[in-house]
Formats: structure tokens, C-alpha cells, sequence
């Protein structure tokens, strides 16, 4: 046995997927809890002769549910600070600048030390990793759940009906694809302005609803019925995604945004990254769709919608499990190098990426480029693990 099969064992061995899974799980906690871990405002406060969460009226004025308020320092009666009495983008004094974690801090106690030292600003380490945590977890599984999303329709879609199998009113075609149009202009160009969680839920709800009714009612009451060639749509798309480089889509829809954005991130990586998802369920259905037990489904008179929800949505959710992981890992690998580059993120925000460049302006800073990288390479690997061990388990079952 040669030397890189051991390698390749060894990795898929329990200790280490077991290791991998608790990354995975300390990352994902930290991302949702990254506020609470380290902020500058207080857990709790007694503030103007009453309760106050802080750090909570601030994560839900973000979320557009209720007004930010500003708290003077000097009107807390007493508070409860979080682990890390730091925020990403807060400046300290002039003295704690490009400070090492074993450097000698100006600090009043041990309590308010920089453990992972500062930037050139001033801003504690250890709290931009936990914020960059946060946009790592939100730019690889948003990314990855839209891609998904896109790519499971359009492959169930072209994968069963073909080219001449969907037979759909050209009215309610038309129509229908407007109001698709107006729904995604209407929820990606206000990314811009950061609207509140209501105006989505207002925007999904009236796109829903017109969409029922051009689907339940035109059919029954106009009746020029065309073929829609789906799959031969769908291939063209991946294939044209395919044949021009990432990185000149990346930076045409760049381009477009008028101001950087965690989102536009978003948008463009499930934008690039549907293709592979699509072709995997398209393989996976065009091999299912002639099998007995489809063809025996049509004949006791399933639907096909009822055929796809049971019969073809199952095993293409299978399929795609496997390089579910690697997508995140990709995702997360290409949200980073955009933040190297300066692109994709406004500038203020902190980010693994971002920290990774602020290291170029100062080499004797090391520690700007080693706990960052350090956080890239811990949750790469566990991914990468995490999807191999799946990919095994899916390949065992076949």
C-alpha cells in the first residue's frame, strides 16, 4: 500500500472526521452567536433606571424589526459585558497599535487584553475573527442554499421533461416569467438600501400570489399550448457559465452594484455555482425518469409535480449531499480572496480575507496573517473531510 493511500485513510479515519465535525459545529456557533461573543455594547445593562439588552435592540435594529438606539457610557448604572469587550471596527487607543498577542498592552486589566493582538487601526484581532466567522458562515451557506435552490429546480426540470415533455400555456408563460423578473428586481436591486425583513416577506407573498393565479387560472381559460424546450435552455445557460472564467463574471457583476455589499458576494457566487448542482440532478434524473417505478407512478395516474416531489426531488437531494460540503468550502475560499482583494465587501466590514491583506502592509505583524489563515485552512479542511466521508457513505449505499 503506497503511501498516499494511507494519507487518504488516515484523514477518513473517525478520530478526524470527529475533529472535523466539532469545527464545523465551534464555526457554526460562533457565526450565530459572533455578537454575543464579542461586542463593545453590553449584554445587559441597567441603563436610565431600567433593563436593557444592548447587544440585542443592536442585532434587531440590523434586522430592520425595531430602531438602533445609542447608549451614553456614562448612564449605565451597571452592565454585563460579553467575553470579548470588543467590536470588529472598534478603534482603540493609539498606544494598542499593531500590538502582538505576547507584546506588553496598555490595558487596565487582564480583562480588556487584546489576546490575539491588533491591526494597524488599532482593532482587536480576536473580535474580527469572530465577525469574520459570521461572514464566512453567511456567505458559504446562503450562497450555497440559493445555488442549490436554483440548481435543483432547473435540473429537476430539464432532466425529466427534455426538451418536449413540458407542455406549458404561452400566456401563462409570458406572464408568469414577468412577474419573475419584477420579484427578482424587487428583492436583489433593494440589497442596496438594506430594507427590513417585512419588505421581503411583502415582496415574496404578492409574487406568490400572482404567480398562483396565472398558473391555476390561464390554463383552464386559454388554451395555445406550446413545448418549452427547458433542458435545451438549461444546458445553453451552464454552457455559456461554463466557457467564460469566473473571475471576469465576478467582476462584470461587480460592475453592477452600485455600492459593496456582504449580498452582492452572495449573489454572484450562487450565481456561479448552480451549473454543477444543476448537471448533477440532471444525470441524476434522466437515469430515474424510465425506471419501473416512475413509469408505474404515471400509469396509476400521478401527476407529474406529484411524481417529482416523491419520486425524483428524493433521490437528486441524495446526490447533491455529497458536494454539498465542497460547495461551502469553495464558497467560503472565494468570499476570502474577494475580501483580499478588496472587492465584494464594503471596506469597513472585517472579514478573514480582509485581515489576511491588512498582513501585507506589515510583515513583522505576523499575526494578522497567521490566525486568520489559520481559521481559512481549520474550516477548509473540516468541509473538505466532511464532504469525502459523505461522498464514501453515498457511494457505499449504491
Amino acid at each position: 500500500m503506497n503511501k498516499s493511500k494511507l494519507t487518504y485513510r488516515h484523514t477518513q479515519s473517525s478520530t478526524v472526521l470527529k475533529v472535523a465535525q466539532w469545527i464545523i459545529g465551534i464555526f457554526l456557533v460562533v457565526g450565530l452567536s459572533s455578537r454575543f461573543i464579542a461586542n463593545d455594547l453590553p449584554l445587559l445593562a441597567s441603563y436610565d433606571e431600567s433593563i436593557n439588552a444592548p447587544v440585542c435592540v443592536e442585532l434587531l435594529s440590523d434586522i430592520g424589526i425595531m430602531q438602533s438606539k445609542i447608549y451614553d457610557e456614562s448612564k449605565f448604572d451597571w452592565k454585563v459585558m460579553p467575553p470579548i469587550p470588543y467590536s470588529s471596527d472598534q478603534l482603540n487607543s493609539k498606544i494598542n497599535i499593531s500590538v502582538g498577542p505576547f507584546d506588553h498592552q496598555a490595558v487596565s486589566s487582564l480583562r480588556y487584553r487584546h489576546w490575539l493582538g491588533t491591526d494597524h487601526l488599532g482593532r482587536d484581532v480576536l473580535a474580527g475573527l469572530i465577525h469574520g466567522t459570521t461572514i464566512a458562515m453567511k456567505v458559504g451557506l446562503l450562497s450555497v442554499f440559493f445555488s442549490l435552490l436554483i440548481g435543483l429546480y432547473l435540473g429537476l426540470l430539464s432532466g425529466y421533461f427534455g426538451d418536449d415533455g413540458w407542455k406549458i400555456n404561452i400566456y401563462a408563460l409570458l406572464l408568469g416569467g414577468l412577474i419573475k423578473l419584477l420579484g427578482l428586481y424587487y428583492i436583489i436591486y433593494p440589497l442596496v438600501i438594506n430594507p427590513n425583513i417585512s419588505y421581503y416577506l411583502i415582496v415574496v407573498l404578492i409574487i406568490s400570489i400572482l404567480l398562483y393565479g396565472v398558473l391555476r387560472y390561464i390554463p383552464s381559460t386559454i388554451k395555445p399550448i406550446v413545448n418549452f424546450p427547458i433542458d435545451l435552455i438549461t444546458s445553453k445557460i451552464i454552457e455559456v457559465l461554463n466557457s467564460i472564467p469566473a473571475l471576469f463574471i465576478i467582476l462584470a457583476l461587480l460592475a453592477v452594484f452600485s455600492r459593496p455589499s456582504i449580498w452582492n458576494v452572495i449573489i454572484i457566487i450562487s450565481i456561479i455555482g448552480w451549473p454543477k448542482f444543476a448537471r448533477l440532478v440532471r444525470a441524476e434524473i434522466l437515469q430515474i425518469k424510465n425506471l419501473e417505478y416512475i413509469q408505474s407512478a404515471k400509469s396509476i395516474g400521478l401527476s407529474d409535480v406529484q411524481i417529482i416531489i416523491k419520486h425524483a426531488l428524493p433521490n437528486a437531494l441524495t446526490s447533491v449531499i455529497s458536494i454539498t460540503a465542497f460547495a461551502i468550502s469553495g464558497a467560503i475560499l472565494l468570499e476570502s480572496t474577494l475580501s483580499f482583494l478588496g472587492l465584494g465587501i464594503p471596506l469597513e466590514e472585517v472579514s478573514w480575507g480582509s485581515m489576511l491583506a491588512d498582513a501585507r502592509a506589515s510583515f513583522s505583524s505576523w499575526w494578522l496573517a497567521v490566525f486568520p489563515g489559520l481559521a481559512i485552512f481549520l474550516v477548509l479542511i473540516s468541509f473538505y473531510v466532511l464532504g469525502n466521508q459523505l461522498n464514501e457513505k453515498l457511494n457505499a449505499r449504491q
